[in-house]
């Protein structure tokens, strides 16, 4: 998911403007830990409206930094979340991780919400664990959200102190734009259909779109991915870009 080149701390390089902020204590897996989240500008033209990047893995690398640059460039102010120090997955995630992220979700979206004015709307995307925590951050705060294979079902959510995704996409208050791929072998092709399922019944302007033939990581350029899909990451892309413009200006 890369469109552009890296910014660094306070640089304005290229076509976007990055700044580090507020890098602040946050209790992650049970420690307290320094992590950092940015702010991501376009280099020209004004902000309409903000996004906030929840990372795949929960760690803003290269090709999250790229993936905003990109965002930011059609006219965001876009907030890039820091989680985690090392990569998460599905199998290594904790409850405590998935309770926290969410909180930060809410909290980015309030706080670019304040930093913008105007009365600008602001949305949130993420692709795998980063759209889940967007799932379950739907219910209050955002006026969009988009995911890109996101994990639909948690096996640490106890209904307690986190809901399974699809119970609060069934209360979500923005409209959602799921993504998914046909052989995707991380989430269940019958988890996709029952999160269709109840986006169908949701009043508000929600897309689903599954990409025949192609798995989990069908957008993802990294090097040595062989599920990359070059023409289905362009298109995804068009996808969100046009999702967001049409929900958010």
């Amino acid at each position: 998911m890369c469109r552009y080149a890296v910014r660094g701390n306070n640089e304005t390089r290229g076509r976007c403007r990055v700044k580090r902020i507020d890098s602040g204590l946050w209790p992650c897996g049970g420690a307290g830990v320094n992590l950092r989240s940015m702010l991501v500008n376009p280099r020209t033209g004004p902000v309409k409206a903000g996004v906030v990047l929840v990372p795949k893995r929960f760690v803003a690398d290269k090709a999250v930094m790229h993936s905003a640059q990109g965002i930011a460039n059609t006219g965001f102010a876009v907030r890039v979340l820091e989680l985690t120090r090392q990569p998460r997955t599905i199998d290594n995630v904790s409850l405590d991780e998935i309770v926290h992220g969410v909180q930060q979700v809410k909290q980015a979206a309030r706080e670019l919400r304040k930093t913008m004015g105007g009365g600008k709307k602001v949305g949130t995307v993420g692709a795998w664990l980063g759209g889940t925590l967007a799932l379950l951050a739907c219910d209050e705060e955002l006026d969009a959200c988009v995911v890109v294979c996101p994990f639909v079902k948690l096996p640490v959510a106890d209904d307690v102190i986190i809901r399974q995704p699809l119970e609060v996409v069934g209360k979500s208050r923005a409209p959602i734009l799921a993504v998914f791929g046909e052989l995707d072998s991380e989430v269940p092709i019958e988890d996709v259909r029952e999160l269709e399922r109840v986006l169908s019944t949701s009043p508000l302007d929600d897309e689903t779109y599954t990409y025949a033939g192609v798995g989990h990581a069908f957008f993802d350029n990294e090097e040595g991915n062989y599920e990359y899909r070059e023409a289905g990451e362009r298109d995804l892309w068009t996808r969100i870009d046009r999702f967001f413009a049409q929900r958010m200006f």
